[in-house]
């Protein structure tokens, strides 16, 4: 039992302790600093009489959101410093107690354990023959723990009751988000100081029912990883938790982030480590987000000295975690140690470039204190430098041919890979007969009983269906709902007719603001104007692409340049229509004539299409629909509500809308650079695609859709171009944040 009165935890010396610890400097919603009461002995003590007294308050917390890795935010409650201080006095008396009443096998948050330890202890279960995982963490975990079975624990343990009340109140206190308050019902504030001890008292009942029913286990924080020896185990143990976590907790697993594996053949990840047979290795991710951070802070404007300092103090991160993980001849070292030395010589290049140190013998003691990945003697130190500076001379004196080369050849990797992983991530299903389902944590194709494709389930970011006669299992559907997985539809015709969306995806607040814009003709004539100005740009840079080594299509560029200064005085949708058609007519006579020589294209034809190249764009423009109609649908859009194209219930006019923008750049560049390299395209006797054909297009798209091109200053990938335009469109509608279309580079 904690018998130690609030007196004695919350006394002046107690909280002055505490102020001391803090390592933060943010304020709250008073703006009074930390260094304030540090340097005020009157504050502290007013603060614990207040505590002591039963007086005390305490602030309401201020809302500000941070990004998280997934492109989302994250909303975090920021405290005033004064009850930082008594949530911090709290913590360290309180882990005293709860600490060692722990399991051993909770590594989060705890003084003496942390991740490294943690792995240690993963890897030590894994050696005594428990091969099979499963890998999981709790749905939404802070934000979700209850406060009256939190304080309930909390009273069983605490014998002054002023204490548990304390931090009842603190679990209460709302936040400000703008002028508004906000009620805290549920859940824990990520960031307070007291947030990672009460988690843990939280989850130490899950903990102690693993340990009940023999179940190897190690916690750090909500991530958990289960270890078994038999695959039968393992589904009758977890089906238990998810049950007792529900009634004893409240709680639920994250469905989205589970999954079971033997390491031996799928392997996992934890703690940004994977697991794989013997092998442990960082997760990929995770060294591609390091490796990018390594050259982000040479892009920093700091000083030569101040740059070294801090690119020393990262490499102290490394060796305080995955250092002590990889070993130093693996693949993953040599990967960073190259990024290391050759991010250095980059910056130190510049700062020959810009003046700041004009000789060699300037730059090496300035180097000198940068900390190599493995402990270094003298001789070898100055060598590590020495090659650090000659290298950055050499590049800032000039950036030889052979180094553009190379540039370009990891572009032209960097491309095709891209392209590879998108192809691989969606499925396209066409053909007779045709069975997709889900087993063994994979989506398959099978035909006649025989699996003609299969990808792991956690790859899989979209599935086309391309035949009316393909049929999809329960499993595969309610599996695509968990994981927003989008499964699409494609007529004959070459018309995207439907897609399957989860529940997540529906009515949306925005709708309402979208509706107003639609009906105020200012509003959606911006909008309008948007969408066609980049589209006949996009038409007349394809067309200059094209035009470049001969002059057919020089007037044509001309008059389209010309339709497009007159958007901007368009008075009305109807006139912006009539550009729209004068463009487009001149577009595709250009078109026609440019690819004369190795194409037979007449012009453009839309419904009822019989030549390949028509029927090969209108094919590829469905797939591009439904790529946008995803887009608008996980940014809170109705598609029914558009601004160029007239609202029709049946129809999504507003995919109509934004299609525009991304025609010519994803799918007439794709069409006709397949027609140029003679790739077999061809039409059966009705006049239709055939299936190989089809795939063909499908697979050109999706991979068009997954490489990389230039977008607001960054190389991003079209699809993910596509889905920020959507959020970008919504932000317009709903925050008036002007809205740019998207006008590619050829």
């Amino acid at each position: 039992m904690f018998t130690a009165t609030i007196e004695h935890i919350l006394s002046s010396r107690k909280l002055l302790e505490a102020a001391q610890s803090i390592e933060s400097r943010a304020v709250g919603i008073d703006k009074e600093s930390l260094q304030s009461y540090i340097d005020s002995p009157e504050k502290i003590e007013l603060l614990s009489s207040e505590l002591v007294g039963g007086s005390y308050t305490p602030m309401p917390m201020e809302r500000i959101e941070i990004p998280k890795s997934d492109g989302e935010k994250r909303a975090l409650g920021i405290s005033s410093v004064r009850d930082k201080i008594v949530q911090k006095a709290l913590a360290m008396a309180l882990s005293d107690y709860f600490d060692p009443l722990f399991s051993d096998r909770s590594y989060g948050y705890r003084t003496g354990k942390g991740a490294l330890r943690a792995i240690n202890r993963c890897r030590d279960i894994l050696r005594r023959g428990y091969r099979v995982v499963y890998r999981s963490d709790i749905d939404d975990f802070f934000e979700t723990i209850e406060h009256e079975r939190l304080i309930e624990r909390l009273s069983q343990h605490i014998s002054d009751e002023r204490i548990a009340k304390l931090i009842s109140i603190f679990l209460e206190n709302g936040v400000f988000d703008s002028f508004d308050y906000l009620e805290h019902k549920e859940g824990v504030h990520q960031g307070d100081p007291l947030s990672p001890l009460l988690s843990n008292i939280y989850l130490d009942e899950m903990d102690r029912w693993l340990e009940r029913h023999n179940i190897e286990f190690v916690r750090f924080a909500d991530d958990f990883t289960l270890f078994f020896k038999h695959n039968e185990t393992l589904d009758g143990a977890v089906d238990t938790l998810q049950k007792w976590i529900v009634e004893e907790l409240g709680l639920k697993l994250e469905e989205k982030k589970s999954y079971k594996a033997h390491v031996d053949r799928e392997g996992f990840t934890f703690l940004g480590v994977r697991f794989h047979e013997n092998h442990l290795l960082i997760d990929n991710e995770r060294l591609q987000k390091k490796i990018s951070k390594l050259y982000a802070l040479n892009k920093k404007s700091w000083s030569l000295e101040h740059y070294i300092s801090e690119v020393s103090q990262f490499v102290e991160g490394l060796e305080r975690y995955y250092l002590k993980i990889i070993d130093s001849k693996s693949p993953q070292f040599a990967h960073l140690e190259h990024a290391l030395i050759d991010s250095v010589s980059r910056r130190v290049a510049r700062a020959f470039r810009d003046g700041e140190i004009r000789f060699k013998k300037e730059a090496r003691p300035i180097v000198s204190p940068l900390k190599p990945l493995t402990p270094m003697s003298a001789s070898d130190i100055d060598s590590f430098v020495s090659d650090i500076v000659d290298r950055a001379k050499n590049i800032a004196k000039s950036v030889d041919r052979d180094s553009e080369e190379s540039k370009r050849a990891l572009g032209k990797k960097r491309e095709k890979i891209a392209r590879k992983m998108a192809s691989s991530s969606v499925i396209v299903a066409d053909g007779y007969g045709i069975r997709i389902g889900v087993s063994k944590g994979r989506i398959s194709l099978k035909k006649s009983g025989k699996v003609i494709q299969s990808i792991p389930k956690k790859e899989c970011r979209r599935i086309i269906v391309q035949n009316r006669s393909i049929s999809l299992s329960g499993a595969l559907i309610y599996e695509c709902s968990q994981r927003d997985i989008a499964i699409d539809f494609i007529d004959s015709e070459s018309k995207p007719y439907a897609t399957l969306y989860s529940y997540s995806s529906a009515y949306s607040k925005r709708y309402e603001k979208q509706l107003e814009c639609s009906l105020e003709p200012e509003c959606a004539l911006v909008l309008a104007k948007k969408f066609v100005h980049a589209k006949i740009k996009n038409q007349r840079n394809y067309l200059k692409y094209l035009d470049k080594h001969h002059n057919d299509a020089s007037y044509h560029i001309g008059k389209i340049k010309a339709i497009e200064k007159k958007i901007a005085t368009a008075g009305d949708k109807e006139m912006l229509m009539g550009l729209e058609g004068s463009a487009s007519a001149l577009y595709w006579d250009a078109l026609s004539i440019i690819s004369k020589e190795h194409i037979d294209f007449g012009g453009r034809v839309t419904r009822g299409a019989k030549d390949p190249v028509n029927s090969a764009l209108n094919y590829g423009y469905a797939i591009l629909y439904t790529e946008v109609t995803r887009a608008l649908v996980d940014a809170g859009l109705s598609l029914h509500i558009s601004f160029l194209h007239s609202g029709d219930g049946k129809k999504p006019t507003l995919v109509f809308d934004m299609v525009e923008e991304f025609r010519t750049f994803v799918v007439d560049r794709s069409i006709f650079s397949m027609f140029n390299r003679d790739e077999p395209i061809e039409v059966d006797d009705d006049g239709k695609l055939t299936v190989e054909s089809r795939r063909l297009i499908s697979k050109n798209i999706i991979e068009r859709l997954g490489s990389y091109t230039k977008y607001r200053k960054n190389r991003v990938r079209l699809d993910n171009v596509i889905a920020t335009q959507a959020y970008r469109l919504a932000s317009h509608i709903e925050e008036a944040k002007r809205y740019n279309a998207f006008v590619g580079r050829y």
